[in-house]
């Protein structure tokens, strides 16, 4: 199936390579250049970097007709964004915007990674240490089996009686009340996947829920709002992770966290250096966090004055027995 594609692919761009063959000099390229498009050429530099992103999706088909299918989708986009040129989109408000944005992406990898290829390696002896330091993520690792309950976190959710709940369909009467859509299903915690803060809080809430669930909350990527995780433990089992394949995993660890380090002092860096560099428009400037809790609490404040006055009661909170912060 996967040569099939490759082979319609080469066949739907037959007509383009016929087309960028009919260079009018009538010299063929020669040494890094594998082809010309209206006189640009196209490098093999170029063709090695498509044929990269075309990865596994080639599957077994022959090199030559893999690498001919490469060289046409190079071909194409120079001859499409040649005649976008002559159609002068190039100058174009919102393409000037996004080219602008889409280079600045590309120069901060550029300086992301020449600061991530300055970290030295871990050693393995850093590596052991890192083991010993941590039993709940290796020796001791844990394999948690959850009945788990996940929902958008709603606007209302001060309002919703969750500290009240005193088993998972608890839980889903509350939710079902308050027409919040939610998904019940057993799922795995891992202790050497997921922050040791959340290991260290679930072992300590195990230990002392009686059983009642408990509740932590994420936003992960792509998630329009914050994901709320309500949890009962159903099993818990040791599976301790040792030996090479232990020290390979925690010098990754400690590379990537020393790689953040190390990026987080470069933005500070540079943030400092152009802080009297930058001037803001009237109205505008950095994000002021401090004003803005304050102007929550203010809110706040004022929200239970008026509960206080008309006889209206609080609302009611939904206890997180782990902390958000331990989720991420």
């Amino acid at each position: 199936m996967r040569i099939s594609r490759i082979a319609l692919l080469a066949t739907s761009t037959l007509g383009l390579l016929a087309l960028s063959a009919c260079d009018k000099s009538g010299k063929a390229p020669e040494g890094q250049v594998v082809a010309t498009v209206d006189g640009k050429e196209v490098t093999i530099h170029e063709l090695n970097a498509e044929l990269a992103l075309m990865g596994n999706a080639t599957g077994n088909a022959p090199r030559k007709l893999v690498e001919s299918v490469a060289l046409a989708r190079v071909i194409e986009r120079k001859m499409l964004s040649q005649e976008a040129v002559s159609r002068k989109l190039d100058q174009n408000p919102q393409f000037l915007l996004a080219q602008t944005r889409t280079n600045e992406g590309l120069l901060v990898q550029a300086l992301q990674a020449d600061v991530q290829k300055k970290v030295p390696e871990i050693t393995r002896e850093a590596a052991q240490k890192f083991i010993a330091e941590n039993p709940p993520v290796f020796g001791d690792r844990k394999i948690f089996t959850l009945d788990q309950i996940q929902f958008l976190r709603p606007a209302n959710i001060d309002q919703l009686p969750l500290k009240d709940a005193k088993t998972m369909a608890d839980v889903e009467r509350v939710l079902t009340d308050a027409n919040i859509e939610f998904r019940r299903a057993p799922q795995q915690l891992d202790s050497l996947t997921v922050n040791p803060a959340l290991t260290k809080e679930i072992l300590r809430i195990s230990a002392t829920a009686n059983g009642e669930p408990f509740i932590f909350s994420d936003q992960p990527q792509g998630a329009p709002a914050p994901v709320i995780y309500v949890n009962n433990i159903t099993n818990t089992s040791t599976q301790p992770f040792i030996g090479e394949k232990a020290i390979a995993y925690a010098q990754n660890v400690l590379q990537r966290q020393e790689t953040q380090k190390r990026l987080a002092a470069e933005l500070k860096k540079v943030q400092e250096a152009f802080k009297p560099k930058i001037v803001y428009g009237k109205g505008y400037g950095p994000p002021d966090f401090k004003a803005a809790e304050k102007e929550a609490q203010a809110e706040a404040a004022k929200a239970a004055a008026t509960r206080r006055s008309t006889g209206v009661p609080a609302p009611t909170t939904a206890p997180a027995a782990a902390p958000a912060a331990a989720a991420k």
